[in-house]
């Protein structure tokens, strides 16, 4: 079957990227090609009602393209959609489990390693860090991603119904992004739009990657009366083996030194 010569191009685009960039790949094959763009469609375009979210998607297609290249090569298995067969790789939206963070994007008292269930204000705060519940390491220190997992983060949103959010900040394998400010994006959605931030350059995560995270929120709404509480998440799509996409769990994907060791998706780096 002939493929689509736009996503061809897009294909040998992605391949000339990685190539600048020196990121280990393979190539989609023509069946893998047309089923990635397949499941691209289904899950992250029909799959959403709101517009302004599946423009996302496809304005970061070929990012979400080069992920799954890096997962072709690093995982040395095939690509084969969102039902993967055994030990191939599958594609789907990001799990919070993936980057260590607990059952899912609400679970805040994992994120303070079981001290808490609110945000603290005034000051910045762990988010995508090794000091979880989940990963047992130290506060503040990067999260390493491991084989079985490549992630491409396009935007950044918040689950809350009033989300207050004021910025995030990202490090990267030691180093520090500008800090991207969530206020307006977050909290001015019109009726029926999803509160997202969306990033000018996905956050493309493989093997080895090493990230942090952190949110704030203004003193202005008094943690002690409040009690902060917000939903940060990834918006996103995860190339995950197979064997993991069966584990419905998180702590047994990530809750102890065993399993972390089994389904290598994301460790602590101390």
């Amino acid at each position: 079957m002939a493929l689509i010569p736009t996503l061809e191009a897009l294909h040998g685009d992605a391949a000339k990227y990685l190539d600048l960039l020196g990121v280990d790949y393979e190539k989609l094959n023509a069946e893998e090609l047309q089923l990635f763009d397949v499941s691209f469609n289904r899950q992250f375009v029909l799959g959403f009602p709101q517009r302004e979210v599946t423009d996302i998607f496809e304005r970061h297609k070929r990012e979400i393209l080069m992920g799954a290249m890096i997962s072709r090569g690093q995982m040395d298995a095939a690509f084969d959609g969102m039902f993967p067969g055994s030990n191939k790789i599958g594609m789907g939206g990001i799990r919070a489990c993936y980057l260590g963070i607990g059952d899912d994007w609400e679970d805040i008292t994992r994120i303070y390693g079981g001290a808490q269930g609110y945000w603290s204000v005034g000051s910045p705060q762990n988010w995508i860090h090794s000091g979880t519940t989940y990963l047992a390491g130290t506060s503040g220190n990067p999260v390493r991603i491991d084989e079985n997992q490549v992630t491409v983060a396009v935007a950044v949103g918040s689950k809350h119904p009033s989300p207050k959010l004021e910025n995030l900040y990202f490090e990267v394998d030691g180093k520090a992004k500008p800090l991207i400010p969530c206020h307006f994006e977050t909290r001015m959605a019109t009726f029926g739009a999803l509160p997202v931030k969306e990033l000018d350059d996905a956050l493309i995560l493989y093997k080895n990657k090493e990230i942090l995270a952190r949110v704030f929120f203004s003193d202005a709404f008094g943690e002690t009366v409040s009690k902060v509480i917000d939903f940060p998440y990834l918006l996103g799509v995860s190339f995950i083996r197979e064997p993991e996409l069966r584990v419905q769990d998180p702590y047994d994907l990530i809750g102890t030194s065993a399993v972390r060791a089994t389904h290598k998706l994301v460790v602590p780096t101390s």
